[in-house]
C-alpha cells in the first residue's frame, strides 16, 4: 500500500520591506532650509521651526531602529536630529551686548568747540582755562580808573570781549595792572582805536612786564596791530595808552585780551 505524502512547501519567507526615508529626507531638508534661512539674514522663525522639524524627524527615525542592528538609516536619523539641534542652539543663542571694563568710566560725547574762549570766573584765574584766561577776569591790582570791559568796534569789526581804556589822564588813569603770579606762559591781544574817536586823534599803546617795555605801537583811527608776549615767570602785567603829539584824549581798545 502506497502512503501518497505529500511534500511540505516550504512557507515562503516574506521579503523584507525597504526602509522608509521620509523622516530622515525630511529632517535634511529642513536642516537645509534652516541653514539657508540662517546665511540669508534674519528669518529667525523660520530656522527655530525647521531646525526643531529636523530634531524631531531625526529622533522619530532612531526611535523606530531602536533594538534593531545598527544601519544607514539610524546612522542618518541620528546626524540629521544633531544637526537640526545645532541649528537651533545657534538660531537661539543670545545676542552678545557691548559691555563698558570695570572700572572705566561711560564714554560722553565732547563738547563741540566754539570759536569763543570761555570766561573764567572773576578771581578764580589760579587755573586758566584750556583756551586761556580772560585779562579782565583778573583783579586789576593798581589803575585802571576809568578802564571797562564792553564790546567795541575797531575797523569796521565788533569785539565782544574788550578792555577799553582812556588817555583822558586829568579824569581817568592812563594804565592799570595786573599780578600774573607767575601763572600765565603769554599775553595775547590785538589793540585798536575804536571807529567812533575823531579821525586825528591817535593812541600810543604800551605793554610792561615786571616794568620792562615788551611792547609799544602808536595807532589811528581804523589802526590794529596783534601782540603776543611771553610772560613765563613774570610777576606783574602792566597796560598803557596815552595820546600821541596834539590829539586829543579818548578811548583806546584792547581787543580780546588773554593770558595762556
Amino acid at each position: 500500500m502506497r502512503t501518497d505524502i505529500d511534500a511540505a512547501t516550504p512557507a515562503q519567507t516574506a521579503a523584507p520591506r525597504p526602509a522608509r526615508l521620509l523622516p530622515q529626507g525630511v529632517g535634511v531638508i529642513a536642516d537645509v532650509a534652516a541653514v539657508a534661512a540662517l546665511l540669508a539674514g534674519g528669518g529667525r522663525p523660520i530656522v527655530l521651526a525647521a531646525s526643531a522639524g529636523a530634531v524631531l524627524a531625526g529622533g522619530y527615525l532612531v526611535v523606530r531602529r531602536l533594538g534593531q542592528p545598527v544601519d544607514r538609516s539610524a546612522l542618518v536619523g541620528l546626524a540629521v536630529a544633531v544637526a537640526g539641534a545645532a541649528i537651533f542652539g545657534y538660531a537661539v543663542r543670545p545676542t552678545p551686548q557691548a559691555t563698558t571694563p570695570a572700572g572705566a568710566a561711560p564714554t560722553t560725547p565732547a563738547a563741540p568747540a566754539t570759536g569763543t574762549p570761555v570766561a573764567a570766573t572773576t578771581g578764580a584765574a589760579s587755573s586758566p582755562v584750556a583756551a586761556g584766561t580772560w585779562l579782565f577776569d583778573l583783579p586789576a591790582v593798581d589803575g585802571g580808573n576809568g578802564w571797562e570791559q564792553r564790546a567795541e568796534t575797531v575797523d569796521g569789526k565788533r569785539y565782544d570781549h574788550s578792555l577799553v581804556a582812556s588817555t583822558c589822564s586829568a579824569t581817568d588813569d592812563e594804565s592799570e595792572s595786573f599780578n600774573l603770579g607767575k601763572r600765565f606762559a603769554a599775553f595775547r591781544a590785538t589793540v585798536g582805536v575804536p571807529d567812533d574817536v575823531p579821525d586825528s586823534f591817535r593812541a600810543r599803546f604800551t605793554v610792561l612786564v615786571d616794568g620792562e617795555v615788551v611792547f609799544r605801537r602808536d595807532l589811528g583811527l581804523g589802526g590794529t596791530a596783534a601782540l603776543d608776549v611771553p610772560v613765563t615767570g613774570a610777576l606783574r602785567l602792566t597796560l598803557r595808552v596815552d595820546n600821541v603829539g596834539l590829539s586829543g584824549c579818548d578811548d583806546a581798545a584792547w581787543l580780546e585780551p588773554r593770558l595762556r
